[in-house]
């Protein structure tokens, strides 16, 4: 990092820690990150379904769709936000990405990374042939939480594999298109907190925090690779093929989807369960000297790492379990840098 640039956010970072702790009522605006990782996961889930409300259905059929050449040759980060193409699947409205694979891409495994935050993209994955119809597809139930790790954000993660020297449809196999569907949307996805991570890699006795829990979400962020044939394609879901081919055309929705939605939703319990972590009633209380060192000593690594992003996250996250020198700490590092 330039030194002029160290100085220049040692020097802010100083003065918004003063006013924080100017009084009472003061307020501190946290610093924005630059990463697509973080900028592009919506900290609200009803903000996040107010875009997929008021965003227009695209098209009428699947062929319809605008997509984009696939990217095979760099890992990339695409956003589903406002911006994104609306269309109505069987499993309901969703926002998408929609990818054409280059026909020289005969083999290959896609990794498939949704990142998440406080709210994250549950991805469903449509496999088109040439004719826009269906040949496979990946549900959500395929994307396994991946907890967070040294430069890597917590995510779901799910794997695509081409193989089209097969015979037969998959041979055909040219277009991917990435959604979600209303019953994720009401789900949530529990994660493991860094500091338990990081207490665990290091054998350290748990500290004792909640772990966050990740709203599904109808917009986010995912990345994807495009790597070499890993091992051979799982088995297809049939049935779901068949249901996403009746959505090959646009539907309004019918009272019958209407009616079978409620079968899918959370029991009253785990939606109560789920909604708990989200409303604290009290503040943080004194943490632990043994789990404020422990948030220092991850801040002051990822400091050092370069990872500035990540830095700051676990300040706030320590700052929200009662930690008061964690911001100390922050600054420090990056001044010793």
């Amino acid at each position: 990092m330039p030194r002029s640039l160290t100085v220049v956010l040692v020097l802010s970072l100083a003065t918004l820690a003063g006013c924080a702790g100017m009084g009472k009522n003061s307020w501190f605006a946290p610093m924005e990150s630059r990463s697509p990782m973080y900028t592009a996961v919506s900290p609200s889930a009803a903000a996040s379904q107010d875009i997929l409300n008021a965003a227009a259905v695209c098209c009428d059929a699947l062929s319809d769709l605008r997509f984009a050449p696939l990217d095979t040759t760099t890992t990339r980060f695409y956003e589903i936000n406002a911006a994104s193409q609306a269309f109505v699947f069987s499993t309901g409205k969703s926002l998408l990405q929609a990818f054409s694979i280059p026909d020289d891409l005969e083999r290959a495994t896609l990794t498939i990374d949704a990142v998440a935050g406080a709210t994250v993209f549950v991805p469903t994955v449509l496999i088109l042939d040439r004719d826009f119809k269906v040949t496979r597809a990946i549900e959500s139930s395929s994307f396994k939480y991946t907890p967070a790790g040294f430069m890597e954000p917590q995510r779901l993660r799910g794997r695509v594999f081409l193989d089209r020297r097969q015979g037969s449809e998959l041979a055909n196999e040219k277009y991917l298109v990435i959604f979600t569907t209303d019953k994720d949307l009401r789900g949530s996805t529990r994660m493991i907190s860094e500091a338990r991570l990081y207490a665990r890699a290091r054998g350290l006795a748990d500290p004792g925090l909640p772990d966050p829990v990740a709203r599904h979400a109808a917009t986010g962020v995912f990345r994807m690779d495009v790597g070499e044939l890993e091992t051979a394609a799982p088995a297809v879901s049939r049935d779901y093929v068949k249901q996403q081919r009746g959505a090959t055309r646009y539907v309004a929705p019918a009272p019958a989807a209407t009616t079978a939605t409620p079968k899918a939703a959370t029991p009253p319990a785990t939606r109560k369960a789920t909604a708990k972590p989200t409303a604290p009633t009290k503040g943080p209380q004194p943490m632990l000297q043994e789990t404020q060192r422990m948030y220092d000593g991850m801040i002051e690594e990822s400091v050092s790492a370069g990872d500035m992003d990540r830095a700051w996250r676990l300040v706030q996250e320590a700052e929200r379990a009662g930690s008061t020198s964690a911001r100390t700490t922050f600054v420090t590092a990056v001044k010793n840098k």
